[in-house]
Formats: structure tokens, sequence, C-alpha cells
């Protein structure tokens, strides 16, 4: 209670009398908390206001209603609420008692009166009466010994943390603030009765909780985990298990912790006949335990920085790069630290034993009459003083002292700081006479931080033609000569400013525009704080030397009569070509090149001449290969090329290589014009491929020259690999070539027909599949030729027979009535559809054979749509223009997008084999294959696929929506008259 404030106006007999009054108030408090304590229930005091409670309630009861016995739970039941309140469960029973005694006696016919009748009556609702009263007063007596055990604990964790005064006063703010959540429940769980207190926080009603599952309470409802978790402590209560933990309830929008306890509640023989869970908040011990181990965490950790700090100090005190020193009043040294013993060559008890006159030059001069004085005056002072080290020669220092005075302004101590600046003295003397060498021969320029130019000397002037008021201020970039990229000075500026200078070569413009290397260096000038303030570049024109440096590198690595790379050159470019080779597993090759008969030419006619051929056949060599690749003159007529990156395939390697060779030999084969004379000679060419080091440089080059003998032994104008494996492998693709080439002509090329059938298995048409029955080798396959004549453009002369070959065959067919209806496939190469004259050839062909177009079907690959899609849509429109049917070969395995689909004007797709030979097996074919017939569906296209070699696969094609079919299982390619036989053999397919 705060104290009584003294009135402005009264007697002092008035205020004593108020004084009596208020500790006559405080004595009334204290005895009625002694009396409602929880400590002093059960005495004679509460059993004395238990019955004073329940007269009083009978006397309400009559004036209310004198005979109505159904009106003692409004009356009489209140009363032993709060008896039981007050004094304990004892009390409360006892005021259940005296409210039966009562109800019966006065309130049951005969009124007024005890008699059996009167017992008989009142049984039943005594009894719910006695069990009600019972209940509350336990339940209250739970409560309050589960209140006074919690206060107990509470009261143990406050004394166990008595070191923090805040906190204790925090915990003891929470543990007498703290109540408890109490709810009865039956014994399934279901709830029953709960109290005020989480009804509150939470913001619930009665009736939104009684009724329903503990567990689907508000409380609990946000969390499956919790729900389970209560569920476990309900069935463990029910079986007569007392569980207490810590939970997380939802009062409100806010998770609260709280202290759970659920137990059975039985009665006097031991029967569970309820539940009896209580929780009580422990937010604020949570907070306080929380923040008694933060406070804790910061001691130590407050209490270990400050001995880090002390050793720190200390440290740095005696490890400090600056001096220190401290004087008492007089002058006399009181403290030093390891740095100005090491700036002066004293130890620390000789420096003890000075004073800081001692160590001036003039000491009675100086120090007593400026230095000490004007410190002890000002408080403060900074000079510039000469210092006398131990072996007596002088340092300059810069000395900052100031004075510490007490709170009474008494003098305590100076402290000095002493930087030792003799070498920036020093410097700014040597700058001092830099400044008088600032004219010198080569160029200077001199900027501020910015780059803005301060100064030049006369040699800048004379290099760039810019006298100094024409630059001055403006920025050195007015010198570029826009020949360095922007990297070239992103690395000159990442050296200035990381190592403060770089040095290189420049191409600048002087003011008439010339452009010239110069060899530039600049250095970046810091301040004392190490801050840039300007930069210095000295440079001068190198132009003389650089064209001394050109002329000695031709001198060195290329030859004088051709300018091609000698043999140095070479073999430098050649050792780096292997280490490329050697990361990226590409092949390379070297051509070693002699020319023939050039002896003779020499002979007859002079080496001026020969000469001259040497020129002619370098400048012919150089356009037959890429400008990465390497011509070298070795030496006499010997040429070495030198071809890079070919290819990761060892046999595409040498295809390519043979052809690049060829075509040298055939550049070089064509008659020289020497003058008036004319020389006919050809080259031999030696071929060897080389990939990664696995052999050296000389070596390769022994291969290739080998390789060159033996087209000189093989009759001379021709070329020769190496590796025999390789070379055979050239041979036989040449023959090949050159077999295909007559193929035609010598009629050894074959259409071979596969049967398609429609989605009633009936038969549609056919496939055009072209072989080769070789005269040596038998039947070849297409794998086996066609990528031959795809890179020779022999396919342009195949395709077309193909086409001649099948209009002819529709031509016949529609001379059959069986089979003038059937459809035929025919195949077109990328090559042959990118001829401008295509369409014109197919029509020209169809009005040869006079056929019907509509029965001709053109199978494109997906790779005719990388080139120009509207070119390609123009030509396949003027196809479909003409009748002819349009087929997408080989679908999902190229580059097509359903964009382009969308845009292409054709008929029908064909399902790739891939995809149709596991569809049976793989449920990702499967998904794909079903995919390609919806789409194509949803396109309105046809399907046909291709591969088809059992009954399951076309049996899953026919259910996904499939419409056609080809493959072995339907028949196989066969000539012409085979497959008229199998055109009537399609029942067993059927059956």
């Amino acid at each position: 209670m705060s104290p009584v404030q003294k009135p402005v106006y009264g007697l002092k007999a008035g205020a004593t009398m108020l004084k009596k009054l208020t500790a006559f108030v405080r004595y009334l408090v204290g005895r009625l908390t002694v009396f409602f304590s929880c400590e002093r229930r059960g005495s004679v005091c509460h059993y004395l206001f238990s019955m004073l409670l329940m007269g009083l309630a009978l006397v309400l009861r009559l004036v209310i209603a004198p005979i109505d016995a159904g009106l003692q739970y409004v009356t009489f039941f209140p009363a032993v609420t709060l008896s039981a309140v007050v004094g304990g469960y004892k009390t409360g029973l006892l005021a259940t008692m005296i409210s039966l005694s009562f109800a019966t006696c006065i309130f049951t016919p005969p009124y007024y009166s005890l008699s059996l009748e009167s017992l008989r009556v009142s049984f039943w609702p005594n009894l719910v009466f006695l069990f009600d009263g019972a209940f509350v007063s336990l339940l209250i007596e739970t409560m309050h010994r589960y209140r006074r055990r919690y206060a107990l604990e509470l009261k143990k964790t406050t004394e166990a943390h008595n070191a923090l005064a805040g906190d204790e006063m925090c915990l003891k703010k929470i543990l007498d603030n703290l109540f408890a959540y109490v709810a009865l429940l039956d014994t399934s769980g279901i709830v029953l009765e709960v109290n005020k207190a989480p009804l509150e926080r939470a913001g619930y009603r009665r009736e939104d909780v009684v009724g329903l599952f503990f567990y689907d309470a508000p409380w609990w409802s946000y969390d499956s985990k919790v729900q389970l978790q209560l569920i476990d402590a309900i069935d463990a209560a029910g079986r007569g298990q007392t569980l207490r933990y810590d939970a997380v309830v939802k009062m409100g929008g806010d998770l609260v912790p709280i202290d759970f306890k659920i137990s059975p509640v039985c009665d006097d023989s031991g029967q569970i006949i309820g539940l009896l869970p209580t929780g009580v908040d422990i937010s604020e011990r949570k907070q306080v335990e929380n923040k008694l181990r933060e406070s804790e965490r910061q001691a130590r950790s407050a209490l270990a920085l400050l001995q880090k700090s002390e050793t720190r100090f200390r440290e740095l005190f005696e490890n400090s790069p600056v001096a220190y020193q401290a004087l008492d009043e007089k002058g006399r040294c009181l403290d030093v630290n390891d740095r100005l013993c090491l700036m002066l060559g004293y130890g620390r008890e000789e420096l003890l034993k000075l004073s800081f006159c001692d160590l001036l030059p003039d000491p009675a001069g100086l120090a007593r009459a400026g230095f000490l004085s004007g410190l002890l005056c000002d408080g403060a002072i900074s000079k510039e003083l000469e210092l006398k080290c131990k072996n007596g020669s002088l340092i300059t220092v810069l000395l900052s002292g100031a004075v510490q005075r007490d709170a009474g302004g008494d003098f305590v101590r100076t402290h000095c700081t002493l930087h030792d600046i003799t070498e920036r003295k020093n410097a700014e003397e040597a700058l001092r006479i830099a400044a008088a060498t600032f004219e010198t021969h080569e160029a200077i320029l001199v900027t501020d931080s910015e780059g803005n130019i301060l100064r030049v000397n006369r040699a800048f002037q004379k290099i760039t033609g810019y006298a100094s008021h024409e630059v001055l201020g403006k920025n050195p970039r007015i010198l570029s000569s826009e020949r360095h990229d922007e990297a070239f000075y992103a690395e000159m500026w990442r050296s200035l400013l990381n190592k403060g200078a770089w040095a290189g070569e420049v191409w600048d413009r002087r003011k008439s525009g010339e452009i010239y290397p110069k060899w530039m260096t600049i250095t970046a000038v810091k301040d004392a704080q190490g801050k840039t303030t300007e930069y210095v570049a000295i440079f001068s024109d190198i132009t003389e030397r650089k064209q001394n440096e050109e002329e000695i590198r031709n001198l060195a690595f290329y030859d004088a009569l051709t300018m091609l790379p000698n043999r140095r050159l070479l073999l430098d470019r050649f050792h780096r070509a292997l280490s490329v080779s050697e990361r990226s597993k590409q092949y390379g090759a070297v051509l070693f090149l002699d020319m023939d008969k050039f002896k003779l030419l020499n002979d007859t006619l002079g080496h001026n001449y020969g000469d001259l051929m040497l020129v002619e056949v370098a400048e012919r060599i150089k356009p037959c290969v890429r400008d990465v690749d390497t011509v070298a003159r070795i030496g006499g007529d010997e040429f070495v090329v030198l071809v890079e990156k070919i290819s990761l395939s060892p046999v595409y390697a040498s295809q390519k290589v043979a052809w690049i060779a060829e075509k040298i030999r055939s550049t070089l084969a064509v008659p020289y014009r020497i003058g008036q004379h004319v020389h006919h000679s050809s080259p031999s060419i030696g071929v060897c491929l080389f990939c990664g080091k696995r052999v050296a440089v000389d070596d390769l080059l022994k291969h290739a020259d080998f390789a060159m003998y033996q087209a000189k032994n093989a009759g001379r104008n021709t070329v020769r690999f190496y590796d025999p494996v390789l070379q055979r492998a050239v041979e036989e693709r040449a023959m090949l070539e050159r077999d295909l080439r007559c193929s035609i002509a010598d009629g050894q090329l074959h259409l071979y027909y596969q049967l398609q059938l429609d989605k009633n298995l009936m038969p549609l048409g056919a496939e055009a599949l072209i072989r080769w029955m070789h005269p040596v080798r038998g039947m070849m396959s297409p794998a086996q030729f066609i990528p031959v004549a795809e890179e020779s453009l022999l396919i342009l002369d195949i395709g077309r027979w193909v086409i001649n070959s099948a209009c002819r065959q529709l031509a016949e067919w529609g001379r059959n009535i069986k089979m003038q209806n059937l459809l035929l496939a025919v195949n077109v190469s990328t090559h042959q559809f990118r001829m401008p004259d295509f369409v014109g050839s197919i029509q020209s062909a169809i009005q040869e054979h006079r056929i019907d177009p509509s029965r001709l079907k053109l199978e494109l690959t997906e790779g005719v749509i990388l080139d120009d899609i509207s070119d390609v849509v123009a030509k396949m429109q003027a196809l479909k223009a003409l009748g002819i049917g349009l087929s997408l070969d080989d679908f999902g395995t190229g580059y097509s997008s359903l964009s382009c689909l969308k845009r292409l004007p054709i008929d029908q797709i064909k399902i790739d084999r891939s995809f149709v030979r596991d569809v049976v097996s793989n449920p990702d074919d499967a998904v794909m294959v079903k995919t390609i017939i919806d789409m194509a569906t949803n396109f309105r296209l046809n399907v046909i696929a291709e591969g088809v070699e059992t009954e399951a696969q076309l049996a899953f094609l026919k259910e996904s929506g499939c419409m056609a079919f080809q493959g072995y299982y339907i028949g196989k390619p066969a000539p012409i008259d085979d497959f008229v036989v199998g055109l009537g053999n399609t029942d067993r397919i059927l059956h």
C-alpha cells in the first residue's frame, strides 16, 4: 500500500488519527489474508465460517421459497463451493452435509420435521447433491494442493537464482500471477467441465468446448502430433496412470507452453469415473529460464572478452608499431613500450632512468624552454623533433602528447606517442631531388587519382606532339589508339590497384594521328595513409626497336624466299598442336610435300626459275587449307602442312585429310608458267595422323616423310598415308565411291519392296528400299553405301534413279486390277530435296510414266526441316498441289518440333522402329508411341509404325489407334516378284 501523503491542510491530531486508521486497515487485511490463506485451511475458524455461510444460505432460502426443495442448488451449493474454497474439502463436505440436513428436515414433506417419508423422498436428490458437493470439494482441494505444490516448486526455482535481483523479481511476479487450467473429462475423454482460465485466455465460450473430445478442443487442434500425444496421455489416464509433460496449446492466436498433467478420478472403490487434466502456463518460466541462460552466457562472454581485452591491450601496448612513453610532471620517464626501446636502441630499464630531455640533442635549450612548458599549459601538443639514439644517431619523430589529470584537475601523467618519420623526411628530400630530374629524355606524365593530367615534361611533348596546355586537365584517353580492348585496361588497373605499379607495351596515337608503340611504366604515388594521390607514367617511343624485332623475328621464324614459316616456327606450332590435341582428343595431320622433277627445273633453267616456282607453290597451297593451319617450307622443294582439330573420329579424320591432300595435289599438278617457260610438275604427298603426345614431333615428321617416299615409289603425283590400316580404309572408301559411280549404269542397283498394311490389316501399299548388288561384295544394304553417296553427292543420281524406278513400278501396278490402288512410298534424301528443280523432276517423272500422283508417297527425314522452313513448306505445298502424299520418316528421333509440325503440310508421320522395338516391354516407349499417335490424331495426320516384328507389337499398336503397319512380322523387303507372291499371303496376320 502506498504511503499516506501529508495533507495540505489539517491538524497534527488528524494526521495521527489517519495513521492509526491506516494501521488498523493493514491489520485487518493481514488477518483476512491469514484466514483465507492456503496454509491455514481446515482450522476451527474455517468450520465456523462454513456453518455461518450455511446459516446465511438457509435464511436466503427461506426468504425465496420457504417450502420448495428444488432450489437447494441455487442457495446451498454456492455456499458449499465457497466453504470448500475457503476451508478445504473437509469444510466443503461439512457444508454439504448441513445442506442435506436442511433439505431433508425443512424443505421435504412433511416440512420442518425428520421422518422416514422425508428420508425416502429426498434420498436421490440428496445423493446427487452429496456427490456434487464432494466432487467440487475434492476438485477445489486438488486445485489448491496443486497450486500449493507448484508454488513450492516456483519458490525453490526462485531461491536457486537469487544472484540476479532483476530476474528474481521477474520470476516472483510470474509465480504470484500463475493460475492453472483445469478441465473434467469422462472416461472416454469428452469434456464435462472446464474452468474460466483457458476459456478467457483463448477467447472461447464454455459451450464451445463442453461435449467435445478433449483432443478435439481448439487448444490442441492446431497440430496433429500434439493431438496424438494427448490421445496417448488420455489412454494412459484411462488405465489408471498419471502423466505429466510440457505441452504447447493454442490460446487465441498464440502458442502457449504449459505444464500439463492428466490424472484419473476414482470413486471410493477405486473405479475410474473421470479424468482430470490440468495445465499451468509456463510461458514466463520458459522466458526466465532462457533469459537466465542468456545472462549466464553473456556474463561468461563478458568475462572472456575482458580477459581477452586485457591480454590484447598488453600485447598491443608492447607490440604496437607506435612508440609510447609516459612522463611525470618534470619530464622523467614513467613507462615505455618495446617499440620505443627498439626505435632508440635503449633497454627498458635504461629509458626509465632517463628524462625526456636527455633524449634531445639540445636538452637545455629546446626541451626545457619550449616542450614541457607548452605541453603543461596547453594540455596537448604535436611537434616534429629530433631524438638522439643510444648509438649517437639522430632520428626525426612526430611527437603527440596529452596531459592526463584526475577529477580534481591535478596532474597524473603525460602520455606521448612517437612516430618515426625519418624515412618520410628522406623521401621528401628525394622527391625534391627528383623534381630536378623531371626533365629527362623519357616522357613523363603525372595525373591525379581521378586520371586527370596534372603535368607533363618536354619529352612528352616531343613524342606525342601535344603542347603542355593542350593536355593539362584532360584524361590520357586522348592518346588512345583504340588497339587495346577493355580487358587490357582492366588488367592494367588491377595491377595498379593491387601492386601500385604496371609496366608494359602500349600502342598510342600522336597528335598527327600516327599510331606508335611505346614502353610505359605507371607508378601509383600514395600518401602517409596509403591513399593514392597521383599516378606517374614514364614512357619511351619504341618504334625503331619494334621494327628491328620484327625484322629479327622474320629472319628467325620465316623463310626468306616464300615468307612461309620455317622449320623452327613449324616445330613450335607443332608442339602446341600436340598439346591442344591431347586436351581435346581431336585428330590432326601433318602432310609432307615434295615437288616432283624440281631438280630438273633448277638444272635446266637455273635456280632463279626454281625460286619463282617455289613462290608459286607456296601461293597455291595456302588457299587449300584454313587460316588456322600452318604451311611451312623446311628446305629446298619440301613443304609441310600442319592441319589441326580435324575430328574426334580417326576414320573421318583420315577421310577429311585425304580430301585436303587430294585438293593440294590437284592444285599443285597444274602446269607452272615461269616467265616464257611452262614447267610441268606434281607433288608427292605423305600424310600422318596424330592425336595427343603419344608420338614425338620428330617421329611424326619422319612418318610423314616416309609416307611421302611411299608416294614417290608408287609413281609420284599421289598421296600416301603412313598408317597402313587407315591407308586401306581410305583406299577402300575411294574404291567404294568409284564402284558406286558405275552402279547405276551397270544395273547393279535394285528396288526391294516391303508390304504396308492398314488398320484392318489389309494391304495398303509398300515402301521402296534400295539394294546394291555389288559384283564382288555381294548384296549391300543402304547403311553401307548411302553415307558414301551422301558425302560424294552421288545420292542425287541415285535419288533420280529411285524416283523413276518407283514411278515405272506404279505404272505397271496401274495396269493390274488387284494392285492398281496400292501406294508406293519412296525415301527422299536431304540433298535431293534441297535441289532447286526437285519438284520439277518429280513432276516430270509422274508425267513421263503417266501415273496417279496420289499413289506416290515421299518419305522425308526430319533433317529436311533444319533448313529454311519457308522454302521447305513451299516445296511441300507444291508437291501437295501435284497430289503427292508426304510422310515424315523416323519421327521422334530428329529435330522436329510441334511448331514445325504444325506448319508442314504432311499427310503422315512414321513412328521410328527404335520406339516400336521395346513397346511391349518398356513403359516409356509405350507412352511415347501412344503420345505420338494421339498427337497425330489431334493434328489430323495418318500414323504408320515401322519395325513391327512380333504379334504383341502389332496388337499393342492396333489397340493404341495406329492406322498402318510395316515390319518383318508383316513382310520382309523383297524383289518385286517375291513381293507380288507374298501380297496374297496376309491371311496369317489376320488370324
